[in-house]
Order: structure tokens, then C-alpha cells, then sequence
């Protein structure tokens, strides 16, 4: 009986390590910089929805920074403490249920999403834990889409400057 509360706190302690690192692996899979590409209104934008072409003029062309403690971009993205979390969703679950409410689209969820971009299923998807609720949706490894404002956004990952030889000793 002695030894039940070292079983149990062995227990715990493994329980925190594949959290923490579940968090890395969601985190490290989507880590690095990517460029907000373009905009296109979403495919529920039709009639009496707007798009704010001023937001979308002010998010294309910048990029964001998907850091452990925090998402460094513009005010609609940044944020500080993300819990990040891998989702895999099907597609009418994308951009937080709005495909699967468009009920007079004359498509279906799955084809809406086919056209966005998404071709396999399930649909692989960070959410943040933000206060912005963002959820970056991936095409592949190199393209994501997110939903903001009845837009969507199209994000490329930034690959890194190829390292320069240095002359004096032909190391890279």
C-alpha cells in the first residue's frame, strides 16, 4: 500500500509529459513564419453579408509568426499564451460550422471544401486557445486558410533563407 501514491503520482507525471507534448507536436507542426498570400470572400459571404475590404487591404502581404508562447501578426491574429491544439475535422465542421449552415448552397460541405482547397479528409486544423478563436485550417504542409469576417485568408509558409558559405571556410 505504500507504494500506491508513487504509482499514482508516476501516473500523473506521464499524463502532463504527452500533454505538454501533444501541445509541442501541434505546435512545432505549424511553428514558423507565413505570409497572409490573399483574400476571397467565403462561400456563406453572399447577399446581405459584407466584406471589410479596409481589413483586407490591411492583412494581405503580412505575416504571421506561430510561436510557442505566442502568435506574433497583425492585432486579428497576435496573441500571447496560445494553447495550441491539433483538430482533425471534416468538412462541415471547417471555419467553425459555416459550411454545414450554408442549407441553400446548391453544394454540399465536402464540395465547398473541395473547391477552397481541401482535397483529403480529414482536414488537419490548429486551434489556438486564442481569445480570437482563429482556427488555421491546412490545404497541406506549406498552406492554410483561415475565416475572418466572412473572408478567408490564405496563408504559404515562409521557408528559410538557405544559409550563406562562409568564404573563409567554405562551411555552410
Amino acid at each position: 500500500m505504500t507504494d500506491r501514491p508513487h504509482w499514482i503520482a508516476a501516473i500523473l507525471l506521464l499524463a502532463v509529459a504527452l500533454v505538454a507534448s501533444a501541445v509541442a507536436v501541434a505546435q512545432e507542426r505549424f511553428a514558423g513564419t507565413w505570409r497572409i498570400e490573399k483574400s476571397e470572400p467565403a462561400p456563406w459571404a453572399r447577399g446581405s453579408y459584407v466584406i471589410d475590404a479596409k481589413e483586407v487591404r490591411e492583412l494581405t502581404g503580412t505575416t504571421v509568426v506561430f510561436k510557442r508562447d505566442r502568435i506574433v501578426g497583425p492585432r486579428q491574429v497576435a496573441c500571447t499564451g496560445p494553447h495550441y491544439e491539433i483538430k482533425q475535422y471534416a468538412a462541415e465542421d471547417l471555419f467553425q460550422g459555416e459550411l454545414s449552415e450554408m442549407k441553400d448552397a446548391p453544394t454540399t460541405p465536402d464540395k465547398t471544401a473541395d473547391t477552397i482547397g481541401f482535397g483529403k479528409r480529414p482536414i488537419p486544423s490548429i486551434v489556438t486557445g486564442c481569445a480570437t478563436e482563429l482556427e488555421f485550417h491546412a490545404i497541406n504542409d506549406d498552406h492554410l486558410v483561415f475565416a475572418l469576417n466572412n473572408s478567408l485568408y490564405r496563408m504559404t509558409r515562409v521557408k528559410p533563407a538557405p544559409a550563406k558559405a562562409n568564404p573563409k571556410s567554405g562551411k555552410q
